[in-house]
């Protein structure tokens, strides 16, 4: 017997180590798709990977031994051949399923890289048994130990790598893949190869030598083994490319689908879809938040079988709408499942499918707070806070509305005003007075009916709009005395009853007619019968629009008189029974510059109605003041100059600061300072009165009363509010001569106020009659034209300079 030596065809080789390298990169490839598979899927990936790696394995390790080349005739048992197969297959089978699950740990490496090191060599030595030869083998068990071990390293390698890049799809990962596929391919090819090195060919005695022609066929089996290898491990590779790009595509559809699952399931507004026969096919758990209706309750129900739920009649044509094609945005309100009212935003897209509409999403927003805050801020803009009637500008929509209406007919409104409500308010306190109102918004109401417009157009006004009236201003007229009697019955405040007197100012014209003129028309009605003596109803005429047109030219004169310093101040002389000049009043007068001297009645009570009066008086305080100190400095004896204050004036919170920086700015002492103030101002309210009054008094300033006997007279009054003179209004003084009751009053009041302590000054004394009563009832001052009329400054000083030297020669 002697050892046989063979040789390798180098090409075969080569085609083996081809086969292993594109078997491992097979493996490789597999792996990921084996872990991604779930269930049956799983299991064919797992079969046709262990199948493409184990054949894979077995054409190498086959095409090897077919590349070996020996001088005797060399035989194949065919079961040993399929068994060898068999182990291959099973080994990466085993191999596979190890390390292709979705966990990987040491165990599993283990595990897979022992079958798979199993596998081969069973596969290898397997397939050496197959060999029918007239030789028998001996292995080297240096070798043949190397060949365990190198292909159980491979084996542990080839594991590690099948899981490292199974779940990579990046492109740089395919080049590391490549080169792992050649890694595993040469360890592999080592092993084998190795294998093949532990093998001693030793001839028998009877072998029969082969001819070397006859290796081509050999040769031309390793081919078609080659070729049906790589075919196979090819389609494998294309199936697991295109089911790998298909679950790519799979991965991002659910994804995608996972996003709108979770758009729909976690959106906050209710999310809905409907199909094209209207009925409800998916909806969010928002709908039952937003709603209290369950999906349950409202999925495979259409619109006509929730019409309890929802308003079927809005969201039914909408829904058409959106059928068609054509989006819709909305709001409505449905019923919640507890039963209030909920408000909703609601959008309806198409659903398009293949061009074509399947159904539709609806998509609705919970905006009932939204709703409930623009009534809060509407009733803020329109409703009144104390009574909850319109207010005055939902009266001026309401009749711009009107006015804007094809249809021509009449309508008249009446303003109704409270007469010296706030003298009752500070009478009875302001939360009697809001109670007061409260009633008297609510008999209006009843009365004028609920089919009119009734509003509170300010503190104390209220308008009634009556629409549609067919017998024109007779009608308006009796509505008007008919509201005018209801209204003026007693109202109840606890134990009290209260008495109103109500003065009604209204206007008619037809619907085309501007409606703020309407208003206008009622509000100057309203103020001609005021002005007339309030307590009565009056209608509006043509006439009176030219007294609220000259009213609006003065106001416009008065402001532009305050710009360009037309004012005046007049001094009118007070005079003591010695005939000496011991103090004066000032007086505004404006002079116009295309008027000349306009009367101070023209223009004081529109100055007090649009609140120029504080300007204007504050002007003539200063003035005084400065006209005051500069008599003083140019050696005229110091006296006293008397400054009257308006109602508003004396109200005005920084009355006490105005005073001051008039008596700084000038330089004036305050005990040079007369205020004059009426009795009316301290019965309006007598508790701020006397605070103002005695902080007037800190100041150092003089206090009269003036105009006493002609308001509400009352001795309280002078004794309670630190007052310094009285003057007799010039109605009493006037009354003297004739020895009428004038003169007792006159005397009456000067007793009186000589007995408190005051100085009294007589107003409008003309004639000598006159001041020989005054004088004889021990009167202090007098004041009129008997003297003199009220003087510019420069008249006034040489009326001075005359009396002071009529009274040096007297």
């Amino acid at each position: 017997m002697q050892q046989m030596i063979g040789t390798y065809d180098g090409f075969l080789v080569f085609l083996s180590y081809a086969i292993s390298v594109l078997a491992s990169y097979t493996a490789l490839d597999m792996g990921g798709r084996v872990k991604a598979a779930q269930g049956r899927i799983r299991l064919i990936w797992l079969s046709g990977g262990a199948l493409a790696m184990g054949l894979g394995i077995w054409s190498m390790h086959f095409v090897g031994m077919l590349a070996y080349r020996m001088p005797m005739e060399v035989h194949y048992d065919v079961a040993l051949v399929l068994l060898s197969m068999i182990f291959a297959v099973i080994a990466s089978y085993i191999a596979l399923g190890a390390v292709g699950g979705r966990h990987f740990g040491w165990r599993n490496w283990i595990v897979g890289g022992l079958f798979m090191a199993f596998g081969i060599v069973g596969m290898h030595y397997t397939g050496m048994t197959a060999m029918k030869m007239n030789a028998v083998i001996q292995y080297s068990p240096l070798y043949l130990v190397l060949s365990v071990v190198i292909a159980l390293i491979a084996s542990m390698v080839a594991m590690w790598l099948t899981f490292h890049f199974r779940d990579d799809i990046g492109r740089s990962r395919i080049y590391y893949k490549i080169g792992s596929g050649f890694v595993m391919g040469a360890a592999i090819s080592g092993m084998h190869y190795t294998g093949m090195e532990a093998a001693r060919f030793i001839s028998l005695d009877h072998m029969h030598w082969m001819n070397n022609e006859l290796s081509v066929e050999t040769s031309l089996i390793a081919y078609v083994i080659v070729m049906m290898t790589l075919l196979l491990l090819g389609i494998a590779l294309v199936t697991s490319f295109v089911d790998k790009r298909l679950a790519y595509h799979a991965a991002k559809l659910h994804e995608s689908e996972q996003h709108f699952q979770s758009l729909f399931d976690y959106n906050t507004d209710a999310v809905f879809s409907i199909d094209l026969e209207g009925r409800f096919i998916a909806a969010n758990p928002a709908v039952e938040a937003i709603t209290g209706y369950s999906a349950e309750e409202t999925v495979g129900r259409s619109l006509s079988g929730i019409s309890e739920l929802w308003n079927t009649d809005e969201l039914g044509w909408r829904v058409a709408e959106s059928i068609k094609g054509i989006p819709q945005k909305f709001e409505m309100t449905i019923k919640h499942k507890q039963g209030q009212a909920i408000d909703l935003s609601v959008t309806c897209v198409p659903i398009v499918v293949n061009r074509e509409v399947t159904g539709l999403f609806g998509i609705c927003q919970d905006i009932t707070e939204k709703k409930q805050a623009e009534r809060r801020i509407n009733d803020l803009a329109y409703r009144d806070d104390l009574t909850g009637m319109p207010n005055r500008r939902y009266l001026l929509e309401t009749l711009n509305v009107l006015t804007e209406a094809e249809e021509e007919t009449e309508m008249a409104l009446l303003v109704i005003d409270i007469d010296r409500f706030k003298l009752i308010n500070d009478s009875i306190g302001q939360k009697q007075g809001d109670r007061l109102l409260r009633q008297l918004s609510d008999r209006l109401y009843h009365a004028a009916g609920e089919e009119k417009v009734i509003a509170r157009i300010g503190s104390d006004e209220f308008a009634v709009l009556l629409c549609g009236i067919a017998g024109g201003e007779s009608e308006a007229a009796v509505e008007a005395l008919r509201l005018h009697e209801r209204l003026q019955r007693p109202f109840t405040l606890g134990a009290h009853k209260v008495y109103l007197s109500l003065t009604i100012g209204y206007s008619v014209q037809p619907v085309s007619a501007n409606g703020e003129m309407l208003l206008k028309h009622a509000d100057s009605a309203l103020f001609y019968s005021k002005k007339q003596g309030r307590n009565r109803v009056q209608a509006y005429s043509s006439e009176m629009d030219e007294a609220s047109e000259q009213k609006l030219a003065l106001e416009n004169g008065l402001r532009l008189a305050l710009e360009r310093d037309e004012f005046e101040v007049h001094y009118q002389p007070q005079v003591n029974m010695q005939g000496r000049v011991i103090g004066a009043e000032a007086l505004v007068r404006w002079r116009h510059p295309e008027q000349g001297l306009v009367s101070p009645g023209l223009f004081i009570p529109v100055a007090e109605e649009s609140g120029l009066i504080h300007r204007i008086g504050e002007c003539v305080l200063r003035m005084a003041c400065q006209q005051n100190k500069l008599w003083q400095e140019a050696g005229f004896p110091p006296m006293p100059v008397s400054v009257n204050l308006s109602n508003k004036q004396f109200e005005q919170p920084h009355l006490i600061e105005s005073i001051r920086e008039a008596l700084q700015e000038s330089g004036l002492e305050p005990k040079y300072l007369d205020l004059e103030i009426t009795e009316s101002m301290m019965a309006a309210d007598a508790n701020n009165a006397e605070t103002t009054l005695r902080r007037l008094k800190q100041i150092g300033v003089q206090v009269s009363m003036d105009d006493f006997g002609t308001g509400y007279s009352s001795l309280s009054y002078l004794n309670r509010f630190p007052i310094d003179k009285l003057k007799i209004d010039q109605s009493f003084v006037r009354d003297i001569a004739y020895g009428s009751s004038g003169a007792s009053i006159v005397a009456t009041i000067v007793a009186m106020a000589h007995h408190l302590g005051l100085q009294v000054i007589a107003e409008g004394v003309e004639t000598q009659e006159q001041i020989d009563f005054l004088r004889d009832k021990k009167c202090d001052l007098v004041q009129g034209y008997y003297y003199s009329r009220p003087l510019p400054p420069d008249e006034f000083e040489r009326f001075l300079k005359n009396m002071d030297r009529s009274a040096e020669t007297a």
